[in-house]
């Protein structure tokens, strides 16, 4: 967990480019380096821990019953050794819809895919009602998600204010990076 240091620096340089973004009224940009914060990071640590590769726009052909073919992807697409291990969506808040439009598209691309990836969402704050949670997991197209700030999310109390900040919570960071080391990587030797 030598790293552990350089991936908050990024996340908290990212809150940093928020609040200036925010303080011009440049709520657009705002948003834009909030999904950066969750993508970057996710790219930062994918690469740092395997030396892998992560893609995004990287559509995978899927089929209806009757043969219709449509692309799907998801926020990253993880490879090591031009394998793709795990597919995994970005969201600095995960609530209902966003849960439920990432199993959807884990379910399309798991389906269109011979060998199935590891499914994962990483997000900084929980915005999921328990229910909600529980409905989406039990559909199977999700493997894994991982909060990396404590408390549930308030609109009115964005986490880049600094009233507001959040730090990333270390040991949920270890947990997503030993997740990364077992699961993804240790499969890949095998």
């Amino acid at each position: 967990m030598n790293n552990i240091n350089k991936y908050i620096d990024f996340y908290e340089s990212k809150l940093k480019e928020a609040a200036f973004y925010a303080n011009k009224k440049e709520m657009g940009f705002v948003r834009s380096t909030m999904k950066e914060s969750v993508e970057g990071l996710l790219d930062l640590i994918w690469t740092t821990e395997t030396n892998g590769t992560s893609k995004k726009n990287d559509f995978i052909d899927c089929h209806s019953k009757s043969g219709c073919k449509l692309k799907f992807q998801v926020d990253r697409h993880l490879y090591l050794n031009n394998e793709l291990l795990s597919i995994g969506e970005c969201k600095a808040y995960l609530d209902r819809c966003f849960m439920e439009r990432a199993s959807s598209d884990f379910g399309r691309i798991i389906r269109g895919l011979e060998t199935r990836p590891v499914s994962f969402i990483l997000a900084l704050e929980d915005a999921v009602g328990k229910d909600a949670y529980t409905f989406y997991m039990d559909e199977g197209n999700i493997d894994h998600v991982f909060y990396l700030c404590d408390g549930k999310r308030s609109p009115l109390k964005p986490i880049w204010k600094q009233k507001f900040y959040k730090p990333i919570n270390e040991n949920k960071l270890e947990d997503f990076i030993k997740f990364i080391h077992t699961n993804l990587i240790i499969n890949d030797t095998k």
